[in-house]
């Protein structure tokens, strides 16, 4: 699953699937609202919401100071005006920020994965040219961090390690025939889509190729002496079926947080990275029962 932050506009309103934190995100769309709304104030939100007599019910909210009951939660909804996905999305984001039970805190997750996977852009089987090289990704990424419009030369040195300039320009076209870029209102160009992914344990080919060639990225990155900042880990582990499965499923969360903590990042982006988590088997597996004193496989 590959992910890239898009910076938003002063004419745009920003997403509710990019959020894990609905104070965070009602924040947000405020101060995006009143840019071209002057009149999107607090005391307009608590009049909305039916909390004409309190000007702070809206700040305390935003503060963690006030819960959200699942009555006022229509009322945001209504004045954010939000479709019925979206609805969805962010009544299962409030509780998931309420709740202190771990087993509903779990639940409303998985709600939240589900809504927010069916709203990143689905790279299909045709469009998978994209994985052939692993540096059509980086690019995309890189221009969103970077004011790119005809420097290739310039891009291609930004790029770690560096490729070649005709990389970049075919790598620039691949990206624009696939509508996954375009250039701005300033001429730069910038990702279409806030997100991308492949349908969930795709098997094909280039998307193979595709990993094997950003694993050796990783062993490059293991062996170079580089100056900027790298974390690097390995562990062996034993685990059972079930436990495996819960690994599994403490990794996608993992991967979500993450893309979260992207989308959520306050600061213009500076940097591309590259975040390689792999789960694979160094042992066959064993049966739990004996014969004759040997484990069977």
């Amino acid at each position: 699953m590959v992910w890239y932050l898009l910076h938003m506009t002063d004419t745009q309103y920003p997403s509710v699937f990019s959020y894990l934190d609905f104070r965070k995100y009602l924040e947000d769309y405020r101060e995006a609202r009143k840019k071209v709304d002057p009149g999107f104030t607090h005391t307009y939100i608590c009049f909305r919401l039916g909390q004409r007599n309190s000007k702070s019910y809206y700040a305390n909210v935003v503060k963690g100071l006030k819960i959200v009951t699942a009555e006022f939660t229509n009322r945001f909804i209504e004045v954010l005006g939000l479709d019925v996905d979206q609805a969805s999305y962010f009544r299962a984001l409030v509780n998931y920020n309420q709740t202190i039970n771990p087993q509903e805190k779990e639940y409303y997750f998985d709600q939240l994965f589900r809504h927010s996977a069916a709203n990143n852009r689905l790279i299909s089987p045709d469009e998978y040219t994209f994985y052939k090289e692993w540096y059509h990704s980086v690019i995309r990424a890189l221009l969103d961090v970077y004011d790119f419009s005809d420097d290739y030369e310039a891009l291609a040195r930004t790029v770690v390690p560096p490729i070649a300039v005709k990389q970049v320009k075919d790598s620039i076209k691949l990206l624009e025939s696939l509508s996954l870029i375009a250039r701005d209102s300033r001429g730069f160009y910038k990702p279409t889509e806030k997100s991308v992914r492949t349908d969930d344990y795709v098997r094909h080919e280039l998307i193979a190729q595709y990993q094997m060639k950003c694993l050796e990225l990783a062993k490059t990155a293991l062996l170079g002496n580089q100056e900027q900042p790298r974390d690097i880990s390995t562990n062996i582990i034993s685990v059972s079926e079930q436990g495996f499965k819960r690994v599994q499923k403490c990794l996608q969360k993992f991967r979500d947080e993450v893309r979260a903590v992207v989308r959520n990042d306050d600061q213009k982006a500076d940097r591309v990275y590259q975040l390689d988590v792999q789960l694979f088997p160094n042992s066959k597996v064993f049966s739990q029962r004996k014969k004759h004193g040997v484990f069977s496989t």
